[in-house]
């Protein structure tokens, strides 16, 4: 009986080891299933993390073209002024750089020599010379 005590006992054993190495291996299933799950939450809080940079990207790009086109606008307006105010200086300058007509100038004639006395006008009214008495008009 002896040795069939000691079968059963190593049977008893074994069946104790087998629960114990079914339990290890249980418990590290159960391990292996829980950093399986945190991955898969890691990996979909990445993926929605990426969706959103996506997002605020394209939101951005939006924003900048926009901005862009406010600032080629306000661009082609301010070359617009300057060529307009640049094109009138131009055709201002063009217009002082032409030949002028000139307009009669006076002229000084010949000096006659002058006579003696008092001069006088069409009317042959004589004027008075500072030499003479009295009024400055005589008739």
């Amino acid at each position: 009986m002896c040795s069939g005590g000691k079968r059963r006992r190593e049977k008893v054993r074994a069946e104790n080891e087998q629960k114990r190495l079914n339990k290890i291996a249980e418990n590290r299933q159960k391990d292996l299933d829980r950093i399986a799950d945190q991955r898969m939450l890691v990996a979909q809080q990445q993926q929605a993390q990426s969706a959103a940079l996506q997002q605020q990207m394209a939101d951005r790009q939006v924003a900048q073209t926009a901005k862009v086109k406010g600032l080629q606008a306000e661009q082609a307006a301010t070359l617009g002024g300057i060529k307009s105010r640049g094109q009138s200086v131009v055709s201002s300058l063009q217009i002082l750089g032409q030949k002028q007509p000139m307009a009669p100038t006076a002229s000084q004639t010949a000096s006659r020599p002058s006579s003696r006395g008092s001069a006088s006008t069409q009317a042959n009214v004589a004027r008075g010379s500072a030499r003479s008495r009295g009024t400055n008009l005589s008739i």
